[in-house]
């Protein structure tokens, strides 16, 4: 400690001007530290999309079987699209950063069909599944609140396909003329006679191709236009409801809507 002229504590005066400046270096560190707490919870709570993309083995044009399980609270969308090779092509967003999925394709099964399991931990905002045309893709899908949307298109081959929808939420499937078959036709179901649980409304916009007969059950449908000429009971149908065939089985009677024309 020194003194100058006037009184002046030198040594005081320096003790002060370090302790204000380690309060404001300090303060400094508080203040990026609030604000990297909050950038990593805005980063840690921003969706993320994952893609995934799988050609087809080579030379392996067996079907395949698509399962979606665990899901809550996600808008799903399928489509075909005819790209030589293409097995899937898969994006999934989580409402929340961070890999809480798995996708498992199954390349070298012990048993047909060549196979893939979308399952999650946790929330998923959306699916969006691109399916190539070169084989028959069946699909499973379980769980609650799911927006869900199948659009067959652009070609794709439904000989022996199956979708089958058990979940809650919504659905809507859509089949045009631009599909391929041989002597089979497709399987739509709608919940499960044991196990009830339904979609609040499905929709079916159905084109049928030529050479393609349609059958469809419900204990309560509403239709916007329907050209399937057959009505017995609680199914609707074509002339002939033989193979191949659009097989459609909803039960327990969600809300359904539905465009059958021929």
């Amino acid at each position: 400690m020194s003194f100058k002229g006037d009184g002046e504590i030198t040594g005081s005066k320096h003790l002060i001007d370090q302790r204000k400046v380690t309060a404001s270096f300090l303060l400094v560190v508080i203040i990026i530290g609030i604000g990297l707490a909050g950038f990593a919870y805005v980063l840690s709570n921003t969706p993320a999309t994952y893609y995934y993309e799988e050609q087809l083995p080579s030379s392996d044009f067996r079907d395949t079987r698509i399962t979606l399980s665990g899901l809550e609270d996600a808008n799903i969308t399928v489509a075909f699209i005819d790209e030589p090779g293409l097995w899937y092509r898969i994006a999934v967003t989580h409402y929340v950063s961070g890999v809480r999925h798995s996708i498992e394709s199954v390349t070298e099964p012990s048993f047909f069909p060549l196979r893939v399991h979308i399952t999650s931990v946790t929330r998923i905002k959306s699916i969006s599944i691109v399916l190539g045309t070169d084989v028959v893709h069946s699909l499973y899908i379980s769980g609650l609140n799911l927006n869900t949307r199948v659009t067959v298109d652009n070609g794709a081959k439904i000989s022996g396909s199956k979708c089958w929808f058990f979940a809650s939420g919504f659905f809507h499937f859509i089949l045009t003329e631009n599909v391929n078959f041989t002597t089979e036709g497709m399987d739509v179901e709608v919940g499960d006679f044991f196990f009830p649980l339904l979609p609040d409304l499905a929709i079916f916009d159905i084109d049928l191709p030529p050479g393609l007969n349609g059958d469809i059950y419900s204990t309560n449908m509403t239709f916007y236009e329907n050209e399937w000429p057959i009505h017995i009971g609680d199914h609707w149908s074509t002339l002939s409801h033989e193979e191949p065939l659009l097989d459609i089985d909803v039960f327990h009677s969600p809300r359904v809507w539905a465009s059958l024309l021929l």
